[in-house]
C-alpha cells in the first residue's frame, strides 16, 4: 500500500519546480521591462545622491560666506564702538560706517536666497538694525527671515522679535497680532498620541507680558490685567507668576 502511494506521489507534478519554471518564463518575457525599471530606479538614486551632495556643498559654501561676513561686521563694529567710546562720540550712526560689511551680509541673502545661511543673515541684519533703533528696516529683515525658519525654535524667536519690534515702533495692534501667534500654539491629546506644539514657559510668558504691555499702551486695562494674570495661572509657583501678579496689581 505504501509503495503504491509512493508511485502515485512520484507521478504528481513537482509544484515548486513548476513555480520556478513559470517564474523563469515570466522574467524571460518581461526582461526588457525589468531592465528599464532597474535603470530608472538606479538613475533616480544617482540623481538623488548627486543632488544632495550638490546641495550640501552649496549650503556649506553659503554658511562659510555668512560666518565670514558676520565676523567682518562684528570686528568692524567693535572697533567703531570702542573708538567712539574712547573719544566719547555719538554712536547713533554705527551702521553708516559699515557699508562694505553690511553689503557682504546682504549678498549672502541674494546669492543663497533659500538657504540656512540666508536665514541667519536676515536674523543678523534684523539684530543690527534693531540695536540702532532702525525698527522699520529691522522688521523688514525679520519678516524675510520667517519663511526660512525651518524649525519651531527659530519660528518662535522670529515671531517674538516681530511682536517686540512692532511694540517698540508703537504699532500696538500689530504687536498684539504677532504676540498672539505664540500664545496660540497648542498641544492636544488624541487617544494615546500628543499632537501639536507648545513653546516653553519663557516664550509663552514673554508673549503674554508683551500682550499686557501693548494693551496697557492702548488704555485697555482690563485686557492687560487679564494677560498678566494668565501667566500666573498657567505657570503657578514660578518667577513668571510672581511677575504677572505684580504687573496686575499695578493696574488696580
Amino acid at each position: 500500500m505504501s509503495s503504491e502511494l509512493s508511485r502515485k506521489e512520484l507521478k504528481r507534478p513537482d509544484v515548486i519546480l513548476v513555480n520556478l519554471r513559470e517564474g523563469y518564463h515570466w522574467v524571460e518575457n518581461n526582461l526588457k521591462t525589468l531592465v528599464w525599471i532597474a535603470a530608472v530606479i538606479f538613475g533616480a538614486m544617482v540623481i538623488w545622491t548627486v543632488t544632495n551632495l550638490y546641495q550640501d556643498k552649496k549650503e556649506g559654501k553659503a554658511l562659510s560666506a555668512f560666518y565670514g561676513a558676520e565676523k567682518n561686521v562684528e570686528k568692524k563694529r567693535g572697533e567703531i564702538l570702542k573708538g567712539t567710546k574712547d573719544k566719547k562720540k555719538n554712536t547713533s550712526d554705527v551702521l553708516a560706517a559699515l557699508p562694505q560689511e553690511l553689503f557682504e551680509l546682504k549678498a549672502v541673502t541674494q546669492k543663497f536666497p533659500k538657504s540656512q545661511a540666508a536665514f541667519l543673515a536676515y536674523l543678523k541684519l534684523g539684530e543690527l538694525y534693531s540695536q540702532e533703533k532702525k525698527y522699520t528696516d529691522a522688521l523688514s529683515f525679520y519678516e524675510k527671515a520667517l519663511p526660512l525658519a525651518h524649525n519651531k525654535f527659530y519660528k518662535i524667536l522670529v515671531t517674538y522679535n516681530l511682536g517686540y519690534l512692532y511694540e517698540l515702533s508703537q504699532d500696538y495692534p500689530k504687536a498684539i497680532e504677532w504676540y498672539r501667534k505664540i500664545t496660540e500654539y497648542k498641544k492636544q491629546r488624541i487617544l494615546l498620541w500628543t499632537v501639536g506644539y507648545r513653546p516653553n514657559a519663557f516664550w509663552i510668558a514673554s508673549a503674554y507680558f508683551g500682550l499686557g504691555r501693548s494693551y496697557e499702551k492702548l488704555k485697555k486695562v482690563a485686557e492687560a490685567k487679564e494677560m498678566y494674570l494668565h501667566v500666573a495661572d498657567e505657570f503657578p509657583n514660578t518667577t513668571f507668576a510672581d511677575k504677572g501678579h505684580a504687573f496686575a496689581q499695578l493696574l488696580n
